[in-house]
């Protein structure tokens, strides 16, 4: 955004501060596309959370913005992701407080518009707090979003979006997570401070220039360049990832068995509206019906939103890949129970649009009933000849034999949220997506693809 900014703008763009991600300027070239001296872009955060650079440059912006009058015009580029990349803690809040309250709402199944709403609370510049400091410039701010339904006060936290949050809200998300006992005085002091109203905030005008469900309009539109059926779901799915891959998994034998046995479309309705894991797909069930009927190469359902992950381990992942680990889980139960999905080859890719997820290299990846089985399978080889021969041997021997058994055993990786882990090992690593970092993030999106004998038919 910054690049193409300064591009259109050339020298009517007098100064201004970039914080991006570690590793962003090698990975876009950056410097050798801008004119020196103009915009200076500084690498902060790094896996999505903010640091100390990122203060520091938090208080630069802030010095930049405060030095500004009534004739100057500031434009902000915000996207996803900008909670991390601009940072200033409200006195006496620490950084490392704030973040560690984050990780517990994220880890407990918070969604992005609670935490959000949280760190609006304790920061100096979200909220609106940057555009008040701005006055009486006036302020453009030009926004992707990256967040259900384009709350321009949730995106990045709205530092250009006045957000009186009572204090009430805030208590009710802390007692939803039964996290109200684990508040420092810090945070409670500033959590639970009545708002201030920000008066000056009159001279903003906020764009959305992007958003989910342009880029879920685009994966359809490639798909058809590609000669594939393909259905949009939604661009709004919530819930746990648990909810998610079962809904997923469910429509897909579904869909097989149209394939398969020609349910009629009365039938097909009754199925999902009957079924509560497929429930929030009847709005849809006639479009994915009719799809059924016209695939030629095969048929891929689209799906963007913000799923949640219940952390209940230490392992390292996301929740792209904890989805498609889970997808490969339930559908590989599903696919055991008849021989018919057996003609079809259905995979899951899920991945997010930034580049990366959660605290990883990997944007996502892909899911499908084999990654299940095979795991299953060097389970088992690994339990009868390597555990088998441990009996009676040292005790640390046995006890590596478990631990290695652990990290490639699905059930093991899902309950210790290790799913990075596990995908790094497995197929050499072929099934993580690795896209690195893209710029922006707008959307997590979801892809299940169905191709089989029968599809052709």
């Amino acid at each position: 955004m910054a690049v193409a900014l300064e591009k259109l703008l050339g020298n009517r763009l007098m100064k201004g501060i970039v914080s991006i991600p570690r590793g962003s300027k090698d990975h876009f070239n950056i410097l050798n596309n801008t004119v020196p001296g103009v915009i200076n872009y500084v690498e902060t955060s790094i896996n999505n959370e903010p640091d100390n650079d990122t203060v520091s440059v938090t208080r630069d912006i802030i010095e930049l913005v405060k030095s500004l009058n009534e004739t100057d015009t500031l434009i902000v580029l915000i996207s996803g992701g900008g909670s991390a990349l601009l940072s200033m803690p409200k006195p006496p809040v620490t950084l490392d407080e704030k973040l560690n309250i984050s990780r517990k709402l994220f880890n407990s199944g918070a969604d992005i518009k609670e935490v959000n709403l949280v760190r609006q609370k304790l920061s100096v510049v979200k909220a609106g707090g940057l555009a008040f400091m701005a006055h009486p410039a006036f302020v453009i701010a030009l926004i992707l979003s990256d967040i259900i339904d384009d709350p321009m006060e949730l995106i990045a936290s709205g530092p250009t979006v006045n957000n009186l949050i009572p204090v009430d809200i805030i208590e009710k998300i802390f007692i939803k997570y039964n996290l109200l006992n684990q508040l420092s005085d810090n945070l409670k002091t500033i959590l639970f401070s009545d708002p201030i109203s920000k008066q000056e905030i009159n001279r903003v005008k906020n764009f959305i220039i992007g958003n989910n469900l342009l880029a879920i309009e685009n994966a359809k539109l490639e798909c058809t360049r590609k000669k594939l059926t393909s259905v949009i779901l939604f661009n709004n799915i919530q819930g746990l990832i648990t909810q998610i891959s079962k809904m997923y998994a469910k429509l897909s034998s579904l869909i097989c068995k149209t394939f398969y046995e020609s349910i009629s479309i009365e039938n097909f309705n009754e199925l999902i509206k009957n079924d509560p894991d497929l429930l929030l797909l009847s709005s849809k069930a006639k479009e994915i019906y009719q799809a059924t009927k016209d695939v030629e190469e095969g048929l891929v359902l689209i799906a963007g939103g913000e799923p949640s992950v219940l952390v209940t381990g230490s392992g390292k992942g996301g929740r792209n890949q904890e989805l498609a680990l889970r997808f490969s889980k339930d559908w590989f139960q599903i696919a055991e129970s008849e021989k018919l999905f057996n003609l079809f080859d259905v995979v899951l890719l899920s991945a997010s649009t930034d580049g990366q997820d959660g605290p990883t290299d990997a944007s996502g990846a892909f899911g499908y009933a084999e990654i299940y089985s095979v795991a299953n399978e060097l389970v088992e080889m690994m339990k009868s000849k390597f555990l088998n021969e441990a009996e009676g041997g040292s005790l640390s021997i046995r006890e590596f034999v478990e631990k290695e058994m652990g990290l490639v055993d699905v059930d093991s990786v899902l309950e210790n949220n290790d799913s990075y882990n596990f995908y790094s090992r497995f197929n050499k690593g072929c099934d993580l997506v690795k896209t690195g970092l893209t710029g922006f993030i707008i959307i997590v999106m979801d892809a299940c693809a169905l191709a089989g004998t029968q599809i052709s038919r």
